[in-house]
């Protein structure tokens, strides 16, 4: 295992300006440069600059702030070195976050009179946190739970680290009530960030996949060309002037290509500058991390530390097809810098991200003699190249990506994209069973479940396991609901329980959350959720001859589930039955139908049945509501 850079013990050195905290930085030096280990981090996201300036004028690197600095350093090189029991070591990026929660500490407690960490008492902390609070977060909202949590995680752990200090806090700095309760309302808005909802993942992915087309070849085929013509010029030493109308001359002609089943070239305005066709490929690179972010579901660090050939090819389970991963690597819960390997199940618009991504950066990575996807050069021509910055990503996705696809709005207004909505949309998608709304994208998630349940599947991403369970958990407890108190069902488990709920007509209120949470605790019952309607599985009643752990997904089909004793339909599945009765109805008039063949009918027999159960119950419904409304 690789050892995190700059972890020699303080105690175990003679002095300690010979403590070297990163390959780049020593103890005494004004910034700590901590070594870039994270793809998608630059040197600037990860260096600490002690000289920061105080309310008085003075910086922290003035000799009277000498004392003070040093016990500062110490009590953060301890996070790394000696961490609290039960923390793990810090690594640079908690570090960089504790760095950025003690700077605000210490500049309060100099403006307050303050000049050491051993002067802080609870009243103190209640007034930092308190001022804390009331500081406006970014584009001036509140401040967030997760950032006033951070900031009283730093005051208990200097109270922690007390036993390792010559300068820390005597007394408990916060109630452990107080410090629960604190946390925990992070923890709680934490579990409920925002997941991209369907109408504008949908857009977004389906038009990312569009980009990933054809319109890929023509930017990456622009690109050729410009670069052509620069190193023409080049060589010819013409100026500027002359080298831009070469390029635009090299460009003037390119005719876009039409992709397929649309009538008309994806782009038609010409691209006549350098410029613009840089303006594409960034949008192209935006589309490829978009399409690993929302068919993958990885993190990312994850994502930006991919590198040329990560597609690979295993076979499955019995030997009878071939499935597609991305192997890369888990950094957030590794125990080393340089991650964890891992595969993810990578569906055709994914291996074609990869494949784009390749070509793409082949100038840059040939240049560079490296071998990551997301290269580029570092601005200022100076020849160095790094991988791209994780935080431009979300600049990029709300502004000239959301632009260019035309992303639609959300409630009548722009939806704010962030990295993290990626994995989670991918929960949620593979969690859910009832895939209909998804359009062209379901059959690429249904993909994924289908390689992630094969028994040749090895996945060790258990945290984004966790994620799919507790979506798949939350389908289940929404159908349990809809079922126990819906006026309109069909199939036969659904006559059964229109028959026997209690709750039927009820809206769901906390007896039916109390109720459904009692089935899914105390009972054994699975539920089966699919396009068409609801499975109440039972395995021996089930006409798909399923398993132990749910129904058949080879058998489980329309028809099957037509008959089954398990089957329930609500009004949410209506409009699934009608397009079929049409597009059978329509095979049994076209001429090219063998008239002998009675599948077609069958098929609109069972529709019909579907469709006439849940017209009957609707008109019961709105009787017993009419004789109710009479009563009154």
């Amino acid at each position: 295992m690789m050892a995190m850079a700059g972890t020699t013990p303080l105690r175990t050195v003679d002095s300690i300006q010979d403590v070297r905290v990163s390959t780049a930085s020593v103890w005494s030096d004004r910034v700590w440069q901590l070594d870039v280990t994270l793809p998608g981090t630059v040197r600037s996201d990860v260096a600490l600059d002690w000289g920061f300036a105080l309310a008085d004028g003075s910086r922290f690197t003035d000799p009277r702030w000498t004392p003070w600095r040093e016990a500062a350093k110490r009590f953060l090189w301890t996070l790394r070195v000696d961490p609290p029991a039960g923390h793990r070591r810090a690594r640079d990026s908690s570090l960089v976050r504790a760095f950025q929660h003690l700077r605000v500490l210490i500049r309060w407690m100099a403006g307050e009179g303050y000049r050491c960490f051993v002067a802080l008492d609870r009243n103190a902390a209640a007034r930092f946190l308190a001022i804390v609070k009331a500081r406006p977060g970014r584009k001036g909202q509140a401040l967030s739970g997760a950032t006033l949590a951070g900031y009283a995680s730093l005051l208990n752990t200097l109270y922690l680290q007390r036993d390792r200090l010559q300068d820390a806090p005597t007394e408990d700095l916060l109630a452990a009530d107080r410090l629960r309760l604190l946390t925990g309302r992070w923890r709680q808005r934490r579990g409920s960030l925002p997941s991209t909802p369907d109408d504008i993942a949908i857009p977004l992915v389906s038009a990312a996949i569009r980009l990933l087309g054809s319109p890929a070849d023509d930017i990456i085929a622009l690109r050729d060309l410009a670069h052509t013509a620069l190193r023409d010029a080049a060589s010819r030493q013409l100026d500027q002037h002359t080298t831009d109308v070469c390029v635009r001359s090299a460009l003037a002609g390119f005719i876009f290509s039409t992709p397929a089943r649309e009538e008309r070239p994806w782009r038609m305005d010409p691209v006549t500058s350098l410029t613009a066709g840089e303006l594409l490929v960034s949008r192209l690179y935006d589309a490829c991390f978009i399409v690993i972010a929302y068919l993958v579901g990885a993190r990312v660090s994850e994502i930006l530390g991919l590198k040329a050939g990560c597609i690979v090819k295993h076979p499955s389970a019995d030997g009878t097809e071939t499935f597609s991963y991305m192997s890369g690597r888990i950094y957030k819960t590794a125990d080393s810098p340089a991650g964890q390997p891992h595969r993810w199940v990578a569906p055709a618009p994914v291996v074609r991200a990869v494949a784009v991504l390749e070509r793409l950066s082949e100038p840059v990575r040939r240049c560079a003699g490296r071998d990551e996807l997301w290269l580029m050069p570092v601005a200022g021509g100076d020849g160095s190249f790094h991988v791209r910055r994780s935080a431009n990503l979300i600049d990029r996705l709300n502004g000239p990506f959301a632009t260019f696809i035309n992303l639609p709005l959300h409630d009548g207004r722009p939806w704010h994209l962030s990295p993290h909505q990626g994995r989670k949309a991918f929960a949620r998608f593979v969690g859910r069973r009832d895939r209909t709304g998804l359009h062209a994208l379901a059959a690429h998630f249904g993909h994924v479940t289908r390689v992630m349940t094969d028994a040749s599947y090895v996945g060790t991403d258990f945290e984004l396991g966790g994620l799919i369970d507790a979506e798949v958990l939350d389908e289940t407890r929404a159908a349990l609901e809809e079922l126990l108190t819906a006026t309109q069902l069909a199939g036969k488990a659904g006559r059964t329980i229109a028959a026997r709920s209690r709750f039927r007509g009820r809206t769901r209120d906390g007896d039916v959350k109390e109720y459904v949470d009692f089935i899914l605790r105390e009972t054994d019952m699975r539920l089966g959720v699919c396009d068409w309607g609801y499975c109440v599985y039972r395995r021996e009643s089930a006409a798909c001859l399923g398993g132990d752990s749910g129904p058949n997904p080879v058998l489980r089909t329309q028809s099957t589930c037509a008959g089954c004793a398990n089957f329930a339909v609500t009004q949410k599945h209506r409009a699934v039955w009608a397009a079929r009765r049409q597009r059978n109805s329509d095979l049994l008039v076209h001429p090219a139908l063998d008239p002998e063949s009675r599948v077609a009918a069958a098929r609109v027999d069972e529709c019909d049945r579907i469709l006439t159960e849940l017209d009957q119950n609707q008109d019961k419904n709105g009787s017993s509501k009419q004789h109710a409304l009479d009563a009154a």
